[in-house]
């Protein structure tokens, strides 16, 4: 009970120190680096935390200058196919209203391409441009004026195109794999 009590104390009224700077606040105190009273009588309490704690707002600035920050935890490297497969449930358990917003395409489309598991006939490459080039032209007549405008910059742009037909026949592949 009385350790639920403190606990809550030091959450409470301490919350921007770290567990390291409690224990350095400590460390300093007991150094006699602080101008405050050690002696807790056997009883660790709220009070006797407040005192060094106290004293060692005035140097926690100065203090956490020299603490090295904690290490960055490592960046997890995903396999091929938790990239795809990452990639296609977040599209078959979405909305499914916009193959625009397939999420990181050029980089599955390549893995998937490496893998063999698209191929594509001249008729399936001339058919996707078509749906591309018609939805396109569907969010154009949609769009404000200015935004429009914007946008017909963008679908000139080969790259866009590719990028979007790229998009395109992952949906159709993932939705092909679901059913």
């Amino acid at each position: 009970m009385e350790l639920d009590i403190i606990e809550d104390y030091i959450r409470t009224t301490y919350p921007h120190f770290t567990i390291n700077e409690f224990r350095i606040a400590f460390k300093m105190a007991v150094q006699g680096r602080f101008e405050c009273n050690t002696d807790h009588f056997e009883k660790f309490s709220p009070k006797y935390i407040s005192q060094i704690m106290n004293a060692y707002k005035t140097k926690a600035n100065e203090v956490r200058k020299n603490i090295p920050p904690p290490p960055e935890p490592p960046v997890p490297q995903l396999t091929d196919d938790e990239i795809v497969e990452f990639t296609k449930n977040e599209w078959l358990n979405g909305k499914r209203q916009d193959f625009n917003k397939v999420f990181n395409a050029e980089k599955v489309f390549a893995i998937l391409l490496k893998q063999k598991k698209l191929q594509f006939t001249p008729e399936e490459i001339l058919y996707t441009i078509k749906v591309v080039r018609e939805d396109n032209l569907q969010r154009i007549n949609k769009m404000h004026p200015l935004d429009a405008k914007e946008f017909s910059k963008s679908i000139k742009n080969e790259d866009f195109i590719e990028t979007q037909c790229k998009k395109l026949a992952l949906v159709k592949y993932f939705e092909n794999l679901s059913n």
